[in-house]
């Protein structure tokens, strides 16, 4: 969904006159060169035309409407938030910190994404189950395990 809304951002930019495609010589060669790469990146399958990489292509095109982030800027800016781009996890948001299509929750959203994927992972505890019991039967089970795999080596 990330590239479908990339492409869509650019593409309407293109319509409206704001940006200008490459002559079409400069695009057959760029079509050619990449099929040529793909086969080495994906190997020969039937649907090897739709594969690409992903976080190249996004930061190209972003680059193209001015939405791609300056790491160094923000570094100087908002250290934070440019150490969380740099070492995070490719996230979208980060094409609407700036240029057109800019969000004011961008930030905050890049800045939480890891509490919205973690969060499900996080089962509440119901008010009567016993913690004690469960913490027992962990141990009791870890050290079983323990002692099999070292009896199996002996």
């Amino acid at each position: 969904m990330p590239v479908v809304e990339m492409q869509a951002r650019w593409v309407s930019r293109v319509f409206k006159g704001l940006c200008q495609l490459p002559p079409q010589a400069v695009m057959e060669k760029e079509v050619n060169e990449k099929k040529k790469n793909q086969i080495q990146w994906f190997g020969l399958t039937f649907d090897e035309v739709l594969k690409t990489e992903w976080s190249v292509y996004l930061d190209t095109l972003a680059s193209f409407i001015g939405a791609k982030p300056s790491v160094l800027g923000l570094l100087c800016t908002d250290p934070w938030l440019a150490l969380t781009i740099f070492f995070g996890p490719c996230s979208p948001y980060q094409y609407r910190l700036g240029g057109p299509g800019r969000w004011q929750g961008a930030r905050q959203a890049i800045l939480t994404q890891w509490d919205r994927v973690l969060k499900p992972t996080r089962t509440r505890v119901p008010a009567g189950s016993s913690s004690s019991f469960l913490s027992l039967l962990t141990v009791v089970g870890f050290l079983l395990l323990l002692a099999a795999v070292i009896f199996c080596f002996l």
